[in-house]
């Protein structure tokens, strides 16, 4: 299947940029998270096999991609990150696929 275009969006959290891809669709949502050196086109393939099942959001992640750096890389900081874009997109419940 040919892998949809995604919509490139931004958001501000804690003072930095925080870009994601949503590839939409009509399905159920799948926050999608890349692991180090990765950002979320890493992800452009799943989301086309996916097709219209699921719409995959995949952030990159602070300090990869277009995201900015930040000094806080802990676990929590990035919880807080994927919390705020599926909270920027009005998402109140996705899968969560992650791998490092």
């Amino acid at each position: 299947m040919t892998p949809p275009d995604p919509e490139r969006g931004a958001l501000q959290v804690a003072g930095r940029r925080l870009s994601f891809l949503d590839f939409g669709g009509p399905g159920r949502p799948l926050l999608a998270l890349h692991g180090h050196f990765g950002e979320g086109r890493t992800f452009t393939r799943l989301a086309g096999e996916l097709g219209d099942s699921w719409r995959v959001v995949a952030p990159d992640q602070r300090g990869h991609g277009r995201s900015d750096r930040s000094a806080d890389y802990s676990r929590s900081g990035y919880v807080e990150d994927a919390a705020a874009v599926l909270e920027h997109l009005g998402i109140r419940g996705a899968v969560v696929l992650g791998h490092s």
